[in-house]
């Protein structure tokens, strides 16, 4: 027993340094409100504090055919307000598992850079364990147009920056899939896009292609 109290207290000892150390460095809150979510960190060495602001909206995209037909995801995150909580407070149960989750509306859009329409039929969009299925969804991407449509819901992490999608798909009688990454977008971000399209991350933006509609 002394020797293994021996043991605890000399490791209590090297190891307490480093711990302070890492408590240190940066210390981060966390809060939601409306769906959006403020994130304030502070680095105990510099002693600089970021604070980052994300929407609710998470988005990516990617061509299901290069340079005619893209598609894209915008996940619209829906969650009742909670209290910014410490962490401390979290362990001693303020927050139920519940707390962590939210409900992720899912609108998928179709890029349709061609003269004529595309059917594209949506056979299932998943993210981590959560998942939904549709029977015979098909979503008409209209000639030289963009059209959207919300198809379902996901559970997802509450205060989630990002999210792995996955949405399988049958195009011209062949099945496929596309798996994003849809990033959490932080207010100046969605305000630069706005201000600026060639500045949203979406492969068509990025080549400068001419977006018909908004011709």
């Amino acid at each position: 027993m002394l020797f293994h109290a021996g043991i605890v207290t000399y490791l209590t000892m090297k190891l307490t340094p480093y711990l302070l150390a890492l408590v240190s460095l940066t210390l981060v809150n966390c809060a939601t409100q409306d769906g959006t979510l403020v994130v304030d960190s502070h680095n105990g060495q510099t002693g600089q504090s970021v604070r980052k602001v994300y929407s609710k909206y998470y988005d990516d995209g990617a061509w299901l055919t290069p340079g005619h037909l893209g598609l894209s995801v915008v996940v619209d995150h829906e969650k009742a307000s909670l209290p910014l909580v410490s962490g401390a407070q979290q362990s001693m149960g303020a927050l139920t598992p519940s707390d962590s989750l939210a409900r992720g509306k899912v609108t998928i859009y179709l890029w349709n850079y061609d003269k004529t329409a595309h059917p594209v039929r949506i056979l299932r969009v998943s993210s981590g364990r959560s998942s939904f299925t549709l029977d015979n969804k098909v979503l008409i991407a209209a000639p030289q147009d963009r059209s959207g449509e919300a198809v379902g819901n996901l559970e997802i992490f509450n205060y989630a920056t990002e999210l792995p999608v996955k949405v399988e798909y049958e195009l011209n009688g062949r099945r496929g899939s596309l798996s994003l990454k849809v990033m959490r977008r932080t207010q100046a971000e969605l305000n630069r896009h706005y201000d600026d399209p060639s500045t949203i991350p979406y492969p068509w933006y990025q080549a400068k292609m001419t977006s018909p509609w908004l011709l």
